[in-house]
């Protein structure tokens, strides 16, 4: 009796142990089917109608033409436009003239008129405040690879003002002229005069502007 009731007992625990497992086993497999389950339905989830307007904004339509901003347009080079070529700057000076006529008859680079005080004192050595200058103009080259100079003065003692001249043609040699060729064009500078006025010019051309310059001031006796 006692060894059935044993058998019997080993037997039921075997059973309760079987069941316990298979509970195991079942709940994990729940979980998995549920997993897959979920990943599935995110999966095959539409995508919203904001979330693709967003994609749209990042992604560019490529029909529609992009927009140019100023400085981005790109210049044809058949559309036939010319350089811009730089123009002496006209002044109101009374000298102007005579500067204007010898530019106008050879070629010279671009010349800018120099009225700073300072400038024309220390390079220059001329002196706008002197009472023997009635008139004076400053034409030079902005560009200082370029050595080019044209300056008239109508003064009321003309040797005075020659003198000064030759003063700016001595500095022009012995330290403005950085390179061999301004250091002939300095060498080859004219200093002179015409009645009242005195001259200085430098340049490729000095000889042709020095005819049109005295040929303006006898225009005006």
């Amino acid at each position: 009796m006692k060894k059935k009731i044993a058998i019997l007992t080993a037997l039921l625990a075997v059973g309760m142990t079987f069941a316990a497992c298979g509970g195991n086993k079942s709940a994990s497999e729940a979980e998995t089917t549920a997993a897959e389950t979920t990943a599935e339905t995110t999966l095959s989830e539409p995508v919203s109608e904001e979330a693709t307007e967003a994609e749209e904004d990042i992604i560019p339509d490529e029909s529609e033409p992009l927009e140019v901003l100023p400085g981005d347009e790109e210049v044809s080079e058949d559309e036939g436009a010319e350089p811009v070529v730089p123009e002496e700057a006209v002044s109101d000076n009374p000298l102007f003239p005579a500067v204007e006529k010898a530019l106008a008859e050879s070629e010279w680079p671009s010349l800018m008129e120099v009225t700073d005080e300072t400038i024309l004192k220390e390079f220059f050595l001329l002196d706008p405040a002197n009472e023997n200058y009635k008139e004076m103009i400053v034409m030079q080259c902005p560009i200082s690879a370029v050595m080019s100079e044209i300056i008239i003065i109508n003064a009321e003692d003309v040797s005075s003002a020659e003198a000064d001249l030759e003063a700016r043609k001595t500095k022009a040699i012995e330290q403005d002229a950085w390179y061999p060729k301004d250091q002939e064009l300095a060498a080859a500078s004219i200093v002179g005069t015409d009645g009242n006025y005195a001259y200085f010019i430098i340049g490729e051309n000095a000889a042709s502007a020095e005819a049109s310059i005295t040929e303006y001031i006898a225009s005006l006796s």
